[in-house]
């Protein structure tokens, strides 16, 4: 260690070096700023708003941008020139793209229920594609990919991305976000065309409790007799308040059915509820979650009718 540091000590530029290369380290492990907004609990990726973070491929180019994001912070530009006689020899008419490796704790997603990010799109004629721009997430066949709607030019649009959707699809994101990676297909756009998307405020968005979003009998009527009622369930919420189960009542007008706690997981699902012990007459029924919490409490109605096939 002396003698490094003797000779280091023969010029500043070592020395700056060093500095460098720490500070680096220490910026790439720097701790995650977190917020709340209502409740909801946000963390923020604020690397990725800076163009230079990013690498970028053929006809594309992240610059910083003049746009203010409503959410704050630094924006990015991704500038894309289309041009079908450029680019990859093979491929002319190519895939323009930037991309983006996450660092430490950036790729660890499984504890949160939203990637989002704030969008602004501005083209050189009028209107955009409906796949106008991809977002892809990891590499290889274990990428998984997304097609933010921006229905309107020059107006900040905000994208929401399910994570345990994403997970479902593509398990290996478990592990992991390797790379996030902007793409435009050229192909989809004229020659000549430009294209410009402001991308800022991106940010993982997690339920401080756990709740459903979305409830709704998948089958609303169902015959008398039949040993399931489909639910179609998004639930939200920390790991491990939803490991703890969802508080689920089925009511006859006052009269309680059942009392249970149902084992869903994170996401969007459905759910096979087993009624074959509780022998439902004909009749109008009322499911309900969290019955007992106001804030939490969702419903949805199902009638149970007479089975075809029973004897007379």
């Amino acid at each position: 260690m002396i003698e490094l540091v003797r000779v280091c000590s023969r010029g500043s530029l070592c020395m700056a070096w060093m500095a460098l290369l720490v500070g680096g380290s220490l910026l790439a492990q720097a701790p995650a700023r977190t917020t709340e907004e209502g409740k909801d609990e946000i963390v923020w990726l604020d690397r990725l708003c800076q163009a230079e973070n990013w690498r970028s491929v053929e006809e594309c180019e992240t610059r910083e941008s003049k746009i203010e994001c409503p959410w704050g912070g630094k924006v990015m530009q991704l500038y894309f020139k289309v041009d079908h006689f450029a680019g990859e020899k093979k491929y002319p008419i190519g895939w323009p793209r930037a991309h983006l490796k996450p660092l430490g704790w950036e790729r660890n997603w499984q504890a949160w229920d939203r990637f989002e990010f704030m969008v602004q799109a501005r083209i050189s004629r009028d209107g955009l594609p409906k796949k106008a721009l991809t977002l892809e997430f990891g590499e290889g066949n274990s990428n998984y990919n997304s097609y933010p709607e921006i229905p309107e030019l020059n107006k900040w649009i905000r994208v929401s991305v399910p994570v345990a959707e994403m997970f479902k699809a593509r398990s290996a994101l478990k592990g992991g976000i390797s790379r996030l990676r902007f793409v435009v297909c050229e192909s989809a756009h004229k020659h000549g065309d430009v294209l410009e998307f402001h991308v800022g405020g991106f940010r993982l968005v997690r339920s401080l409790v756990c709740e459903i979003t979305e409830l709704a009998a998948a089958t609303p009527v169902i015959f008398a007799g039949q040993p399931f009622v489909k639910l179609d369930v998004s639930v939200v919420g920390p790991p491990a308040d939803v490991k703890r189960g969802v508080p689920f009542t089925i009511r006859s007008g006052a009269r309680i059915v059942r009392r249970e706690v149902l084992p869903l997981g994170r996401g969007k699902q459905i759910y096979d509820c087993d009624i074959s012990e509780l022998a439902l007459v004909p009749g109008d029924y009322q499911l309900i979650v969290f019955e007992d919490d106001d804030a939490r409490r969702k419903s949805v109605s199902l009638r149970v009718v007479e089975e075809p096939w029973k004897q007379q």
